[in-house]
């Protein structure tokens, strides 16, 4: 090589973003200044949409259900034609009230023939016995506002299968409900869960193995009567005290999967064998935190058999098409016989490996904490313990520091010096938190501006509506905050690369607190929050390794593919838990706003999943088409929502019916004084108003809501049931109207009699009573300033007590029987001072005709047949009376 003088050869190390310093700083190669073309970033967007297709596709993906015909080649497998068939037949009965003629006639009749037929085509190797059991009796149940529960002659519809000549002492209890709640046919709550049943109970009986220890199948006449059936079965029945385990069967949505939403407590082997065992998982952690929560307004027999039965187990619903949940909507037509194929070979297939289980001989001995769990795309079940949990999370939580550390010290050897980074991360941090606030904010002042429109709820039927209105801001938000910060920020930070790694930081910080909080909390939902951690440490690691030079689209390829993993979880889960709560949205009541719920659900969700896209509009050579793209949707949603009908939140589609509900009783409300004389009477309708379109979307076409009235909230007689209140689950619904109407037709009129009162000490009053009347009854108690309810004769636990009503204690009964109606007598003590010479408590008395010809009298029907085709209405007869003893 020749010696070339006054040539001087420069080697630049590709690794830095910028020249030279000698090249001047504010000098930027255009290969480095904002790298990434704006199409580049929308190609990520749009590749991301894929994603949420593939998801959906995933979500409504149902296997070819079996057919009668294909049963002779299948003799142990689920057909799903026979279990719809079992379903018909059941759904053709009708609405199954408790109390009915319907379900405690017609249904049990319905479980005696199907029953009987299976058990005489049974193995001779299997024993098998049922059992139709009448109970009564009584429990608290801290649900929601919470209540006392007392029932008379609910029936359970019972079969025992077990090994004919080697019985085993151990059972595994499978549950669901006949019953339906008033004017629901009970399709999928719960007729679909008995159908299945039925059919595993066809398949289990030909099996040519006895099984290992024993099946209880367990058809309960009273879950929608607050779980009655449940609580008699596993206080009372005589095979209650071998069951070990339990699967319970639910819905709150026709259709689609069903999840696990519920496990334990403790007992993680029931988790493991579901994992094992079940051909198309689809359970989450989240869900059993979320509905634990109390936030979802329902309860299932779950409740029952672990806090009175003291038993573990495994709950199961239905959440997709939540619109025709407790509806005349919910038929057979709403649920296919893939669902059904699903999950009948999901729950056969755990029934087989949770009854043959060795552990089942001894749950005791494997009883430990709850699990970490969750189903990736319904492929797979992913599970850890809670202590493990705890030691995947620390270990997270400083690597991920860790990581911080050495992204700091690269750019400060860099670009900048400590203090200066240091102060730049803190402003990036401030920056990430601050984004969610700010989209918080944004789609705040967006529901409001609905709301105040008129255009509240128009994501109702068809969801796609909250993609424009609140999913777009809430990555645009963010995105323009970004960029107004960093264009301070680039006086002191020189490269781009370096400006996308703090802001990155900054939300690594963020997720690093969650999942500390988590950690801490014992939240074992945080396994969001640590997936999000683990694949950015796989991103930070492969980065500064192994591929250190990358830049541009190669850079932005493997950005994407380090988190897809994390982001396809999280939106899969996001989907469900949107899927879910949309239709909730329709029976929270008119007193919550729904379109504010939604935006701030939206926000926090989205907010938190678009973390990993957010810093890439700082690489983006003209952010200004992305933003453009995402508030022109924006603003063509709006336009369209103001200016067409495309917004109307509801539908009467057969065939996808999203119905505005009501719950109207025709009422007869009468009010005594301390002598028992009356000073108030009137009658008319109580309108329930379920969601916030109530009542003002139907004002126009009934012609007795001009007479409205706006129920006083604070008062105790109108709060429970002023107008007749038929359960405390509708206590967080309590902007409710009355209308003057003419009286109803009460075909069995409802008394109290005061039988005794009899001082048992000068602090000390016992009242006894006996009350007649339908079989729904409810009875509200008040004690007086000063004075405090103690023992009473329903049973000899505590005594749950409601919301305050002017400072005074509040206690509600609800009382019902299925069968042999009598007068029900109980007593009360009250204690305090100067009890025998004045007023001690207030009492009230509602009567509820839920079913038969008194549910709704000739006026009332009058009444009802003026609201649209795209309403459903639970209506009921009630009457209330009050007094002072």
């Amino acid at each position: 090589m020749k010696n070339m003088k006054g040539v001087r050869l420069r080697v630049r190390d590709s690794s830095t973003d910028v020249l030279p310093e000698r090249y001047g700083v504010r000098r930027k190669p255009r290969k480095y200044l904002l790298p990434i073309p704006a199409s580049y970033f929308v190609a990520v967007l749009c590749f991301l949409f894929f994603v949420f297709v593939v998801i959906v596709l995933v979500e409504r993906k149902l296997p070819t259900p079996l057919r009668l015909v294909d049963a002779p080649s299948n003799p142990e497998s689920f057909i799903a034609e026979r279990a719809m068939n079992h379903l018909m037949r059941l759904t053709d009965i009708g609405p199954r009230t408790t109390g009915s003629y319907e379900n405690e006639v017609l249904a049990i009749k319905f479980f005696e023939e199907e029953i009987s037929h299976i058990m005489d085509q049974a193995k001779p190797v299997h024993r098998v016995q049922v059992d139709i059991q009448k109970t009564s009796g009584a429990f608290p149940l801290h649900f929601l506002d919470g209540m006392t529960n007392v029932y008379r002659n609910v029936q359970n519809v019972i079969v025992r299968v077990s090994a004919k000549h080697s019985e085993s002492p151990h059972s595994l209890l499978v549950n669901c409900h006949f019953d339906t709640v008033s004017g629901s046919p009970g399709g999928s709550d719960d007729g679909a869960s008995c159908a299945i049943m039925l059919e595993i109970l066809q398949i289990i009986t030909q099996l040519d193995q006895p099984l290992k220890h024993n099946l209880i199948l367990l058809f309960n006449g009273a879950e929608e009567n607050l779980m009655q059936a449940s609580h008699g079965f596993i206080t009372q029945h005589k095979w209650a005290n071998e069951v070990r385990a339990f699967v319970n069967l639910e819905a709150c949505g026709a259709g689609g999967r069903e999840i696990l939403f519920q496990a334990g407590p403790r007992h993680p082997w029931m988790m493991q064998t579901y994992s094992e065992s079940v051909p198309y998982p689809y359970a989450s952690s989240l869900a059993q935190e979320i509905f634990q929560s109390g936030v979802i307004p329902g309860d299932t027999d779950f409740r029952i058999f672990r806090d009175f039965g003291h038993v573990s187990g495994l709950d199961f619903a239905w959440s997709k098409n939540g619109y025709v949940y407790h509806t005349k909507f919910d038929n057979v037509r709403q649920i296919p016989l893939g669902t059904l194929q699903r999950t009948g070979d999901n729950i056969l297939a755990l029934t087989k490996g949770l009854v043959n289980n060795d552990k089942m001989a001894n749950t005791e001995k494997y009883a430990s904490g709850n699990l970490v769990f969750f189903d990736f795309l319904g492929a797979f079940v992913i599970r850890w313990s809670e202590g493990t949990a705890m030691l995947i999370n620390t270990l997270a939580v400083a690597v991920s520091i860790y990581c911080l550390f050495k992204n700091m010290k690269a750019s400060v050897t860099r670009d900048m010096e400590y203090t200066v980074y240091v102060r730049q991360l803190a402003i990036s941090s401030s920056v990430a938190i601050g984004s969610l606030l700010l989209i918080l904010l944004a789609n705040f002042l967006i529901a409001l501006t609905l709301t105040a429109l008129g255009r509240s709820m128009s994501w109702f039927a068809r969801p796609v509506w909250i993609f424009f209105l609140y999913i777009c801001p809430t990555l645009f938000v963010p995105m323009v905050l970004l960029l107004l910060v960093s264009r301070w920020q680039r006086s002191v930070v020189t490269s781009a690369w370096t400006l996308f790694q703090l802001y990155s930081d900054g939300y690594q910080i963020l997720w690093t607190l969650i999942l500390l909080i988590c950690t801490v909390l014992r939240i074992r939902s945080g396994f969001i929050a640590l997936l999000w951690i683990f694949f950015t440490i796989i991103e930070n690691f492969c980065r500064t390794l192994l591929f250190r030079h990358w830049r541009g689209g190669k850079w932005l390829l493997l950005h994407v593919a380090a988190l897809l993993l994390p982001f396809t979880q999280c939106l899969y889960l996001i989907l469900a838990a949107t899927s879910l709560y949309v239709p909730i949205m329709g029976r929270i009541g008119a007193g919550n706003n729904a379109e504010v719920i939604v935006s701030l659900l939206i926000g926090i969700k989205f907010g938190l999943l678009f973390t990993c896209i957010v810093p890439l509009i700082l690489l983006v050579k003209n952010p200004d088409r992305v933003l453009s793209m995402l508030s022109g949707l924006f603003l063509i949603a709006v336009g369209l929502l103001i200016l067409t009908p495309l917004g109307f939140p509801y539908s009467a589609d057969p065939a996808a019916p999203a119905p505005q509900r009501f719950m109207i009783a025709h009422a007869d409300r009468t009010f005594h004084d301390e002598a028992g004389n009356v000073k108030h009477h009137d009658t008319g309708y109580w309108v329930v108003n379920m969601d916030q379109n109530s009542p003002h979307t139907v004002k126009s076409l009934v012609s007795e809501m001009t007479h409205m009235q706006l129920v006083d909230q604070d008062c105790v007689q109108q709060v429970y049931c002023g107008m007749p209140y038929l359960m405390p689950a509708l206590s967080f619904i309590w902007k409710t109207h009355w209308i003057p109407g003419p009286p109803p037709l009460i075909s069995l009129p409802t008394t109290l009699y005061l039988n005794k009162s009899e001082m048992i000490s000068h602090d000390h009053k016992r009242l006894t009573f006996t009350i007649t009347g339908p079989d729904h009854i409810g009875v509200i108690l008040s004690p007086v300033q000063g004075v405090v309810l103690g023992h009473w004769s329903l049973y000899e636990q505590e005594r749950p007590a409601g919301p305050k009503w002017n400072g005074r204690d509040t206690y509600f009964i609800y009382y019902a029987y299925a069968s042999d109606p009598g007068p029900w007598t109980f007593s009360i003590d009250l204690k305090g001072p100067r009890l025998s010479n004045r007023t001690t408590v207030d009492m009230a008395v509602t009567s509820h005709f839920m079913h038969g010809p008194a549910q709704v009298g000739v006026r009332f029907r009058r009444f009802l047949l003026q609201f649209p085709p795209w309403t459903d209405i639970t209506a009921w007869t009630a009457t209330y009376a009050s007094w002072k003893f």
